[in-house]
């Protein structure tokens, strides 16, 4: 269960210095920006110092920085939206002896079935994103704040039909890494709660997701990106 997640806030720094060794994929498009890993970040800020000589550039730099990569300041409908238009093309390349054949689960995965495989990566990009963005945050306030924003991302996701997204965001929401910061998620307002304890229910594994398949034929007349499993 939830409990055995729990652990001392103290333990969620460790949590983001144990995240530092996950190596993150660029998203398509040019959204790099997003998803970076640690080291590069790292990396990054180490050259540009070496280029900058006086200490305007430096804060120059710095404001440019808050600017650009501070999660907070889009909105969820902005990133449901993106990360829609992303899955959307992808899962459209998926062909169907690609699901019957069941390739992915084979050893030449990537040759017969490339598309299901990609998806699976976009699955896994958006999962690596949600997870550094909520363990960089550098104080408990601000760290409530981005988990908030990413439930209702999640929300947002699933108002737009992109099943497969949701479930990458609720999945990372319920990971140990994330579950188990009591303290951030003490801060979380009772909507919220309400809000990812519904998402919670609605993606539950249990009865083989059979809450998650009534859902998806509810809506046989309205198109969706289906979590595949």
């Amino acid at each position: 269960g939830r409990a055995g997640f729990a652990a001392a806030e103290d333990d969620e720094w460790s949590a983001v210095l144990e995240l530092d060794g996950v190596e993150m994929m660029d998203l398509p498009n040019g959204q790099s920006s997003i998803i970076t890993t640690t080291a590069a970040t790292v990396s990054e800020k180490s050259s540009s110092s070496e280029s900058l000589s006086d200490k305007g550039s430096s804060d120059l730099k710095k404001s440019f920085d808050a600017v650009v990569f501070d999660v907070l300041k889009v909105t969820p409908e902005e990133y449901a939206g993106q990360i829609t238009l992303m899955d959307a093309p992808v899962f459209k390349a998926i062909q169907p002896e690609e699901l019957s054949s069941c390739g992915w689960n084979k050893k030449e995965k990537h040759s017969s079935a490339p598309n299901v495989v990609a998806f699976t990566r976009r699955f896994n990009q958006t999962s690596f994103w949600v997870v550094r963005e909520i363990l960089h945050a550098q104080t408990l306030k601000i760290r409530a704040e981005v988990l908030s924003l990413y439930i209702r991302t999640a929300k947002k996701l699933c108002d737009m039909n992109n099943l497969h997204a949701v479930m990458a965001v609720v999945s990372t929401l319920q990971s140990a890494p994330i579950f188990r910061l009591t303290k951030t998620w003490a801060l979380l307002s009772r909507k919220d709660k309400a809000t990812f304890d519904r998402l919670d229910y609605l993606m539950s594994k249990e009865d083989n997701y059979k809450r998650l398949r009534d859902f998806i034929s509810s809506q046989s007349m309205v198109s969706c990106i289906p979590y595949l499993g």
